[in-house]
This record gives structure tokens, C-alpha cells and sequence, in this order.
């Protein structure tokens, strides 16, 4: 009879502990997603040897106008820090100027959108950069130069994103609009649902950028049904761990950090929608699996820290802070939101403090495979631009040259289906240890516990079956 009482016992322990996330078991959601952003900047900090967050900012202001320092400045910004830094503003614009002097026609749409992001969370006029409208050329001024989605249905999201983040009016007369931007996006739904940026195979990453941009729509009955699509695909698409499995067949944070930005996006929530949890593990769950012990996030389990997996997933978490304090979404620039530039100085103060001055986060090296190839992260095509953009004109030769040189060492493999691109901002090393997440989830813990009050009540009984 014991071990028949037992046994019933172990089983509604397990259950119970499938029933609920690691995550959401923590005594406070929105301290969790609260101490992981900051756990980033502390990585981040690190990093740039920053002491303070005006420091912070301005050794970000060193790459302005490239991803790996504007994306920062956008989720800082959505955090509610003050990015109003004059050394950041001035790089910024510099950058736009070095992206009119090399003429738009010859620049990606998605530079312009993502800079002008940049400048927006700098609290600045993108209507009036150095006397140019970034916010036209970036969007509805763009056939002047080249047709707006020369970078498919990437380059329309984004557009439509960057239009819907202070409600902005397009002149009339214009043969881009909102209508026309929401109708082309959809036109390039798959046949069976979702998006992709070439071929035919849906893509998890873009789709959820596309969701992002519809987001406000999502009401119109055309839309709505659009959406519901891509959820339920992107539902079946999940991971038992809560991931995501990029072009590579293998999870990554990118893929996932991008869901967790369109749910959030739609108002749903990351940790509680049934949709959206599997084997008892939630989206924050699943980015949880690529979380390193110095903050930053890897790419692939495994591997050492990545500059996009870490920036990418830093948007996620920040788009996850706002929902779950009330906010607007992470693309709305409308509101205020909640001023936490005291908390963020105080992270950077200790990570100055732990780490060693002048002590950076070890570099990546390339891990080469056999056959002398690298996976690397499809989003750096999708968003971002396949060579690391010059920000004055005396280092264009230098870095010109260093891209080349990378090219020449590695193939890049292109199929219908997949993409495979080089990462050349920062290269993945594999690391010399497998990556597990950070610390042991809160319900194991219990469950050990009553597991072992069950065993001893057992012996102490000694009864028969």
C-alpha cells in the first residue's frame, strides 16, 4: 500500500511540475525579466570598460550607425534610460551623412530604418538630420533611389515600423502608404502561412518581424487572419525547450528572442499563453537556455557569447519589461516609460567593480567546421548589413580591407531554402565547456523535496505492500 501511495505522490509532483515554467515560478516575473536586462548591460559594460552609463553610451557612440551599437541605444531607450548622450547624437548623425554621401541608392533601406530607430531613442528629429529627412528616405521617399523592398518583406516591416512609432503622416501623393505597405507585406504571405525572406519555406525569424509591423492592424478582419496563421504555425514550430530552430535546424536565441518581441507586440503573454508553452516551458524559458554566466547571450548552446544573440535578445527582454509593467509596445515610441537609468548606473557601477579594469569579455575566434565552413546567424542578412559600415571616411580603406580578408577565408552557402552568412562583426567560438543555463529552475528544487519527505515518511512506516 506504500509504495502504491508513493508512487501516486511522485506522479502528481511531476505533473504538477510540468503544469508550470522555471520562469514564471519566480517570486516576482517582472524582477526576473528585470534583473536578466540588467544582467545584459553588466555583460555589455563590461565589455566597453564603462563605468557609468553616460560612459556606456558614449563608448557605444564609437560604432553609431552599425548594429551592434545601435540596437542598444533602441532597447536602452525602451527601458527608459536617457540616450540623449551629445557624443552618441553626433556619431549618429555623422553616420546618416556618411550613408547620404555614399549615395541611398547603393546603401540597404534597413540601415537608414535601423539608424533612424537609433536616433528616435536619442530623443532626436529624424524628420531633420543635418537638413535630410531620414524618416522619408527611409520609407516613403525610398523608390526615388531604389524600389522599398529591394530587401523583400524585411525592408517593407520595417518601414511600416518605423511610420507607426510616433504615428507619422505620409505627404499626400505619395505612392507608398500605410495601406499599400500593409497590403504588399501580406502579399508575400507563404502559401501555407507565415513569411520568408527568400524560397518557400517559412522562416521563423522574419515572420515574427512581420508580426511586429502588423501589429497595429491587427484588427482589420485581413490582417487578423494573416496573424492568426502565423501564430499557429509559429505554436507548432515551438521547441520543447520554449526555443526556436533558426534556418540551421538547431535552436538559437535570435529566432526565439524574435518571438518573444511579436507576441509581446500582439499583447500576449510570453509566459502564461497556452500557445506558447511546451513541456511546461515558456518562451522566456526557452531564451533562458542561452544565457551565459557573464549576461551575454550565445548564439547556439555551446557556444561562447555573440554580439547579435546578446543585442537581440536584450530587445526581447526589454520588449517583455514593458509588457509586463504596463507599457506600450517595444516599436511604440508614444509613451513615457518608466525611468530606470538609476538601476541601470548602479549595474554598470558593480560590474566595474567585479571586473578588473580595463578587462574585456574574451574575444570569439571562428570555429571552422571540416569542411572549413561556419554557421553562422541568419539574421545578420535579414537586418543587418553583410559588411560592417564605415563611420568615417579616413577608416573606409582599413575596414574594407579587414571584411575582404574574411570573405577570402570563408565560403558562404546559399540555398532556397536556407542562408548562410557570415557574422562578420563578431564570430562564434565553440566553447570548452557545454553551455548549461543558469542555476537550477526553482521547481526541481522543490521537487526534490518532497520527493525526499515522501521516501522518509516510506522508511519510517516500513509497511507492506
Amino acid at each position: 500500500m506504500i509504495k502504491k501511495v508513493i508512487a501516486v505522490i511522485i506522479s502528481l509532483v511531476l505533473a504538477i511540475a510540468v503544469s508550470f515554467n522555471a520562469f514564471s515560478l519566480e517570486n516576482n516575473a517582472l524582477d526576473s525579466v528585470k534583473s536578466a536586462v540588467e544582467g545584459v548591460l553588466a555583460y555589455k559594460s563590461a565589455d566597453l570598460n564603462a563605468s557609468s552609463t553616460t560612459e556606456f553610451l558614449d563608448r557605444l557612440s564609437k560604432n553609431a550607425g552599425d548594429f551592434s551599437s545601435d540596437w542598444y541605444y533602441i532597447a536602452l531607450s525602451r527601458y527608459g534610460v536617457n540616450c540623449e548622450s551629445e557624443k552618441s547624437i553626433t556619431a549618429l548623425k555623422d553616420a546618416v551623412e556618411d550613408f547620404y554621401n555614399e549615395g541611398l541608392a547603393s546603401v540597404k533601406v534597413t540601415d537608414l530604418q535601423r539608424v533612424a530607430l537609433a536616433l528616435l531613442a536619442c530623443n532626436q528629429d529624424i524628420t531633420n538630420v543635418n537638413s535630410r529627412n531620414l524618416l522619408a528616405d527611409a520609407t516613403y521617399n525610398r523608390p526615388a533611389f531604389r524600389p522599398l523592398d529591394a530587401q523583400g518583406v524585411n525592408s517593407l516591416s520595417y518601414a511600416l515600423i518605423l511610420l507607426d512609432t510616433k504615428n507619422y503622416s505620409i505627404p499626400k501623393g505619395k505612392t507608398i502608404t500605410r495601406e499599400k505597405l500593409v497590403s504588399d507585406i501580406m502579399d508575400k504571405e507563404l502559401e501555407n502561412g507565415g513569411y520568408a525572406l527568400f524560397g518557400k519555406g517559412l522562416d521563423v525569424d522574419i515572420t515574427a518581424i512581420v508580426l511586429q509591423a502588423l501589429a497595429p492592424y491587427k484588427n482589420r478582419s485581413k490582417v487578423k487572419e494573416s496573424i492568426n496563421r502565423c501564430l499557429n504555425l509559429l505554436s507548432k514550430r515551438q521547441d520543447e525547450s520554449g526555443a526556436y530552430k533558426s534556418f540551421s535546424n538547431q535552436i538559437t536565441a535570435e529566432s526565439t528572442a524574435q518571438v518573444v518581441m511579436a507576441v509581446t507586440a500582439l499583447g500576449i503573454n510570453p509566459l502564461t499563453d497556452s500557445r506558447f508553452i511546451k513541456n511546461g516551458k515558456t518562451l522566456l524559458d526557452g531564451l533562458n537556455e542561452f544565457k551565459l554566466s557573464g549576461g551575454g547571450y550565445c548564439h547556439m548552446q555551446g557556444y561562447e557569447v555573440n554580439n547579435i544573440a546578446t543585442y537581440q535578445s536584450f530587445c526581447a527582454l526589454v520588449s517583455v519589461y514593458r509588457f509586463l509593467s504596463g507599457g506600450s509596445a517595444f516599436f511604440d515610441f508614444s509613451d513615457k516609460q518608466n525611468d530606470n537609468t538609476q538601476s541601470v548606473d548602479k549595474a554598470v557601477k558593480k560590474t566595474v567593480k567585479k571586473h578588473s579594469a580595463g578587462k574585456k569579455s574574451p574575444e570569439p575566434k571562428t570555429n571552422k567546421s571540416k569542411n572549413n565552413s561556419v554557421i553562422k546567424n541568419i539574421y545578420n542578412s535579414k537586418l543587418e548589413n553583410k559588411t560592417v559600415k564605415t563611420k568615417r571616411n579616413n577608416s573606409k580603406t582599413e575596414k574594407t580591407k579587414k571584411i575582404s580578408d574574411k570573405k577570402n577565408k570563408i565560403t558562404n552557402k546559399k540555398t532556397e531554402s536556407e542562408i548562410v552568412v557570415i557574422n562578420e562583426s563578431q564570430p562564434i567560438k565553440k566553447s570548452e565547456k557545454k553551455h548549461t543555463p543558469e542555476g537550477t529552475p526553482l521547481y526541481i528544487d522543490s521537487i526534490i523535496l518532497i520527493i525526499g519527505y515522501v521516501i522518509v515518511f516510506a522508511v519510517k512506516s516500513g509497511g507492506k505492500e
